[in-house]
């Protein structure tokens, strides 16, 4: 997925789950006055309306996010999102390799790069896709001999009764 992809996506679940932004009204002055001369003021003030997100705003949201993790790797900062990951900078050693294709030896300079370690959503997201992998049988489901295993893949079933999960009593 490309970032306008990306982009089009998340407006895509803001108009879906229905999340407006909020936009103040100012307050408007009516001055009134009669045959007298009399004048009295009338303040107006609108209640604030939520309208739709649109592309443009959910772009501009995006390329902030990107620039604000990009500054803050510049500075050496890890960027930490409870549930998503940690993005931060690792230290890659020296070291020598060989050239693709030919046995050249080269060397590697140290350096920073970027590592990426996901945290508990993400690592239940690929759960859930493998599962649907296997549901759609493109996964083959390991086979098991019943005399070298007593239940799933996790031990004992500690008391689980659910033939879905793998632990049916």
């Amino acid at each position: 997925m490309n970032k306008k992809e990306l982009i089009r996506r998340i407006t895509d679940l803001i108009h879906e789950k229905n999340i407006r932004k909020p936009v103040s009204c100012p307050k408007q002055v009516f001055h009134i006055s009669d045959d007298y001369g009399s004048t009295k003021d009338f303040t107006i003030k609108q209640t604030d309306k939520k309208v739709m997100y649109t592309v443009e705003d959910v772009e501009v949201v995006i390329d902030a996010a990107i620039l604000a993790i990009e500054n803050a790797l510049k500075r050496g900062e890890d960027i930490t999102v409870f549930g998503f990951g940690t993005l931060k900078l690792n230290y890659r050693k020296a070291r020598k390799t060989k050239r693709f294709g030919s046995d050249e030896e080269v060397s590697v300079k140290a350096r920073y790069v970027p590592k990426f370690t996901f945290g508990n959503n993400l690592r239940m997201c690929a759960k859930v896709y493998e599962m649907s992998l296997k549901d759609r049988n493109k996964l083959p489901l390991p086979i098991y001999d019943e005399d070298e295993d007593s239940g799933n893949d996790y031990g004992d079933n500690d008391g689980i009764d659910c033939e879905d999960c793998g632990g049916g009593n």
